[in-house]
């Protein structure tokens, strides 16, 4: 499937308490995307670039999601070419699955390709997710809760230092869901940088023993000790949620993404919590440090420079 030709033009909601600035930017100015993303923003399109059957909606709308305790959300992960997270069911609801996942997935591909062109050469596509549980009153455990302000952080993917940019697609005919920001990464870590533990020295085993680290990962088994930017990253974002005042006191800004909206958001720069909403595609990619127009702003040499580790 093909998605239709459709105007570039996007709106950015500023995390940073700004609020909503309506840019209509076109694709030839990817640089000006890229320093509003890296800053903290959010580009939203009112109506998505990404194209999905009416027929594909409406078999979306009626799958049931594993409810295991581990199982936030059904993924199709590219580098296996494979689905986890659908109830057991029907062989050929499956295969149907895997078909519009692995669609959707590669229809962000080339549009972020083309969009955002200065990541492309040194990213790596992550999960596409298909979030099909309601999350208001949704109930997980307190680290897990999408509902609770947090920057992301992945406890069986370590990134290194690159970044999470996560692309959404609301699949709901008629409910919006609704996200809640307050500061950023980078205001946040100014707030908190005294109540935190200082990170070690940002060392990795990023390119040793990459047989065991890739069935472990595959096998969905934390890496300890593997990242030590990945390990603070984690803390960080538990910490964020266990903190009850300031879930409760911090300055919050209201996001509602209506039915066939679009957005793009580095997710470990921006403090998000869903609020409410079901039925929603997402395409995750890591981003490399390389490959940023603003290499300053990545929580990675924030951290460095708050407290004067070596690059």
């Amino acid at each position: 499937m093909q998605a239709p030709a459709k105007s570039l033009s996007y709106s950015v909601f500023m995390t940073d308490g700004t609020g909503e600035i309506r840019v209509n930017v076109e694709k030839s100015n990817a640089e000006v995307a890229c320093r509003f993303l890296e800053k903290g923003g959010i580009i939203y399109f009112e109506e998505t670039p990404f194209f999905i059957s009416k027929s594909d909606r409406e078999f979306l709308l009626s799958l049931k999601q594993n409810k295991a305790d581990h199982t936030k959300n059904i993924a199709y992960r590219p580098a296996q070419d494979r689905v986890t997270g659908l109830s057991k069911g029907k062989v050929e609801d499956t295969v149907r699955l895997h078909r519009i996942m692995a669609d959707f997935h590669k229809q962000v591909y080339r549009f972020l390709e083309n969009f955002l062109p200065p990541y492309s050469e040194g990213w790596k596509a992550d999960f596409a997710t298909f979030r099909a549980i309601e999350e208001h009153g949704r109930k997980m455990r307190l680290r897990a809760r999408n509902d609770l302000l947090h920057v992301d952080s992945f406890a069986t993917r370590p990134v290194y230092g690159d970044r999470i940019l996560r692309t959404f697609l609301n699949v709901n005919p008629s409910q919006k869901r609704v996200w809640q920001t307050t500061d950023t990464f980078e205001q946040l870590l100014k707030t908190f940088s005294n109540q935190i533990s200082e990170p070690g020295p940002f060392k990795s085993n990023k390119n040793k023993n990459s047989l065991i680290r890739a069935l472990a990962q595959k096998m969905g088994f934390k890496l300890s000790g593997e990242s030590s930017y990945d390990e603070w990253m984690m803390n960080f974002h538990n910490f964020l949620k266990e903190n009850a005042e300031f879930q409760e006191k911090c300055r919050k800004d209201r996001w509602e993404f209506p039915a066939n909206s679009s957005w793009i958001v580095f997710t470990d720069m921006v403090s998000h919590a869903v609020l409410s909403g079901r039925y929603a595609l997402e395409q995750t990619f890591i981003v490399s440090q390389d490959s940023l127009v603003l290499p300053q702003k990545a929580p990675l040499n924030l951290l460095r420079k708050t407290y004067g580790l070596n690059a």
